[in-house]
């Protein structure tokens, strides 16, 4: 089949440009709802943010509510966020704690922890036609990898492990020895895939964010760019030059117009390992990102975006802690993320704002239709720090998903 974006203005390979309709058009983003979200793993929470009977969260995944709820025998379980009588979501939190069972507001119809119907008030009114069994919440597919709860509407998508791939061992560096200890989301007003592309893109850093963008400033740019398969990717790279605290402080006194904080406290010792050294950013097809960094505290954290409409999304932040760790540390861990990654943050702020101006400039659809994704010309899987292998990824699996659905738009 000829990809459909062959034949573009830019005259490069259709692998190495991007339509820019798919951001804008509604019709690609029920496609995407249906054909990309509704049949790949998606991340819904740690499993130590629910160490309790009656824990859970909920996620909305391709429209669908779910809820992730711990059982009184330890287990956890996931069923559709819904009260089979009238329809209301029975947990309306992002967190919480149900007590032990789900009770509707609405009629009072009670579930239990498996999303089995226990109970209905005044039952008598419906004789002998109420058959408990055929009222019980349809579960939903659930695996755990590295401590992750990732759920799946679909039967026939592939083991988790199998769908992670090559990104599995980077998860289970993460995380497997973690817990998560804090959240944060805010609304995102642009195209969900702008902010995964945007961790995808180790191009925009010394220019997008000028409180880090000091530290590229004459030194040799170094890192590299990996296309990992199933359109997942890495990005890894050490800590970038310059990072003279007198000539970092000038630069976010001039920004902010705030002096520079104390450092925190020393953190982790870090191992020896290659991959502990270098900063790593994983993109896990579609929506998900891990992000290591072995500077300062040795943080750990995730970002997974849910759309939220074809213009609109939710970011969400989930920090990791080592177990055991000091509350000093702990305390530093998450200031530090919130002074960089979130809506305000140094970092994610300006990413946030490259959002919001693509999105903008995406009004000119029709006069400019196409974006370069054509860095780095060696031929294979990986690249250097700036090059665009990682993106490339996304857009191969974004393809086989999507498949005919993409013909003739724009």
């Amino acid at each position: 089949m000829t990809d459909v974006w062959q034949g573009n203005s830019l005259n490069l390979d259709a692998s190495r440009v991007i339509d820019r309709n798919i951001y804008v058009d509604p019709k690609i983003y029920a496609a995407e709802r249906d054909q990309i979200f509704a049949h790949t793993w998606q991340w819904v929470a740690h499993e130590s943010e629910l160490p309790e009977l009656g824990d859970y969260v909920t996620a909305t995944v391709a429209g669908r509510p779910v809820v992730v709820a711990r059982g009184d025998d330890g287990a956890l379980n996931a069923f559709f966020n819904t009260c089979t009588h009238r329809g209301a979501m029975l947990a309306v939190h992002p967190r919480g704690n149900s007590g032990g069972s789900f009770v509707c507001m609405y009629h009072a119809w009670c579930f239990d922890t498996e999303g089995k119907l226990m109970s209905a008030p005044m039952d008598e009114a419906y004789g002998d036609r109420l058959e408990k069994a055929c009222y019980d919440i349809p579960k939903v597919r659930m695996e755990t990898f590295a401590g992750n709860i990732f759920i799946s509407l679909a039967a026939d998508v592939a083991p988790l492990e199998t769908f992670l791939g090559q990104a599995g061992p980077y998860i289970e560096m993460f995380t497997g020895k973690h817990e998560a200890i804090g959240r944060v989301r805010w609304t995102l007003d642009g195209n969900w895939k702008l902010w995964h592309e945007n961790f995808r893109d180790n191009y925009h850093p010394m220019y997008a964010h000028v409180a880090i963008g000091v530290n590229y400033q004459g030194v040799t740019i170094q890192g590299t760019n990996h296309d990992i398969a199933q359109g997942h990717s890495l990005l890894a790279f050490p800590a970038q030059g310059n990072g003279d605290p007198n000539r970092i402080g000038s630069v976010i006194r001039k920004v902010t117009g705030k002096e520079l904080g104390a450092p925190p406290p020393p953190g982790p010792t870090v191992a020896a390992n290659a991959d502990d050294n270098r900063n790593l950013i994983l993109a896990v097809f579609p929506n998900l990102d891990f992000q290591h960094s072995p500077v300062g505290i040795n943080h750990n954290l995730l970002q997974i975006v849910r759309p939220l409409g074809v213009d609109k999304a939710m970011v969400e932040i989930v920090v990791f802690g080592e177990k055991g760790e000091s509350a000093e540390v702990r305390q530093a861990r998450l200031e530090t993320s919130l002074d960089g990654q979130t809506a305000a943050g140094k970092i994610s702020g300006d990413d946030t704002e490259a959002v919001r101006r693509c999105a903008g400039g995406f009004g000119a659809v029709r006069e400019v239709r196409w974006s370069n994704m054509d860095r780095g010309q060696s031929p294979g899987d990986d690249g250097a720090k700036n090059d665009e292998y990682s993106l490339r990824a996304f857009y191969v699996a974004y393809k086989q998903y999507m498949g005919q659905a993409l013909e003739g738009v724009g």
